[in-house]
């Protein structure tokens, strides 16, 4: 077709367009027949920097948009928040220096909110919960990342956090908890703040080279739980026989027979009261032989991952009742450690567990006059249990690293928390 001839439109274009809304019921003007045909206008693209950086519209926005390419060889894209060309221009120019600059210090081009990187920190710290990793650590940084640092900082972009900041969620954090923190409670906020921080780095988020302020780890110091001295333990052992048999109720029996059980067993391992000791299986509890002498070997898992721990030989008279009361089992110690069963060792004889020890504990040493810490006058919980238990084997010699081992904890914690062993504690030792 010569360049002067008029491509008419076919039929079917002409139908298209008298069925538009805009068209109903109007004839098509020879105008708007000839713009049918008009190929669309090709998006107008402006080049800077010798067509390293380009300017480019939309279709749905009249706000120019850049992207250029950097030594990432990846194309990098940015809003101008310009609609005059000019402006756009000068805009587009900046944006391309300073990430250059970014890119030379290692900086990230784009800053991520601290409330997407915790909810990232959350999925890693579930598949580390599933695969049985420090399981009650990672499940106490969820709950500091859910209850004090996305409420506070997830407006924040992770690299606008400064001192500031900080300061102002220490105050906040103190309001919402009605009291200052303890150091403990500190450290673990601080501990899940840094594993956000460490999943921002890891994901290219923020630059390691980055300066983040960091929450506080310098707190009230806590109290240090009561023990009982040797005297006490056995006043304690003493009165628990009897008082095991009593109890009005079913369930009030039930919960007697079992909390001397776990007492003894508590006090022979030195294990965690709560989740560490309460799902613990018969198919966990292992005879071990050591250059013909067997021992009580036990598996749990706690705060701090799955380990092995060696039960004082009294533990096996505890195991035993438990074993011989528990209804799906009736047998003596040697048989239900052979038979590996996968029922939990610390439950009635119908095989349901408490709720909780606690108030029966408190009650039973109400009646057994040792409620409080004749020193401190703080009341015991069954935590004083474990802690009565490092004491005892402090004192007696234990190496301290195996002592941490066998506890499930550190070496540090445990210096932090006993160093008050005097010489004076150890007297009937020392002299």
């Amino acid at each position: 077709m010569k360049a002067t001839q008029i491509n008419y439109p076919t039929l079917s274009v002409l139908e298209l367009a008298s069925n538009s809304p805009a068209r109903m019921g109007r004839p098509l003007s020879s105008l708007a027949q000839l713009n049918l045909l008009e190929p669309k206008a090709k998006h107008e693209l402006h080049y800077l920097r010798d067509g390293c950086v380009v300017l480019f519209k939309r279709p749905d926005s009249e706000t120019w948009q850049v992207r250029f390419r950097l030594y990432d060889r990846k194309w990098h894209r940015f809003s101008t928040h310009h609609r005059d060309l000019s402006f756009a221009k000068r805009a587009a120019g900046e944006l391309y220096d300073s990430a250059k600059f970014k890119e030379e210090l290692g900086i990230p081009l784009v800053s991520r909110g601290f409330g997407m990187v915790a909810e990232a920190c959350i999925k890693e710290l579930n598949k580390d919960i599933e695969q049985g990793i420090k399981p009650m650590t990672n499940k106490d940084y969820k709950q500091a990342i859910n209850r004090y640092l996305i409420p506070f900082f997830g407006k924040y972009h992770i690299t606008k956090i400064d001192s500031q900041v900080v300061k102002e969620f220490e105050a906040w954090r103190k309001d919402k908890m009605g009291r200052t923190p303890v150091a403990s409670t500190l450290m673990n906020h601080a501990s899940a703040y840094n594993r956000v921080i460490t999943t921002a780095i890891e994901h290219g988020w923020i630059s390691a080279n980055i300066p983040i302020a960091r929450l506080s780890r310098k707190g009230v110091k806590s109290t240090a739980r009561p023990a009982f001295t040797a005297d006490e333990i056995e006043q304690l052992l003493a009165f628990l026989p009897q008082w095991a048999l009593g109890g009005r109720t079913y369930e009030q029996q039930q919960i007697r027979l079992l909390l001397r059980d776990y007492i003894e067993v508590l006090l022979a391992t030195g294990a965690r009261c709560g989740k560490e000791s309460m799902n613990m299986l018969w198919q966990h509890i292992q005879w071990y032989s050591d250059k013909e002498q067997r021992y009580l070997r036990i598996w749990v898992s706690g705060k701090t991952g799955g380990r092995w721990l060696i039960a004082k030989h009294h533990a096996a008279d505890a195991l035993g009742r438990l074993s011989m009361r528990r209804t799906e089992l009736g047998l003596s110690l040697e048989d239900a450690i052979a038979a590996k069963s996968n029922l939990q060792v610390f439950t009635y004889a119908d095989g349901t567990q408490p709720y909780a020890f606690q108030q029966t504990f408190t009650r039973m040493l109400a009646q057994a006059g040792l409620s409080k810490d004749a020193d401190t006058g703080q009341k015991r919980t069954l935590y004083s249990l474990r802690h009565t238990y490092a004491t005892f084997e402090l004192l007696n010699g234990t190496d301290i690293h195996t002592l941490a081992r066998q506890m499930g904890t550190s070496v540090n914690m445990l210096e932090r928390h006993y160093s008050k062993l005097t010489a004076t504690l150890a007297a009937g030792k020392l002299a």
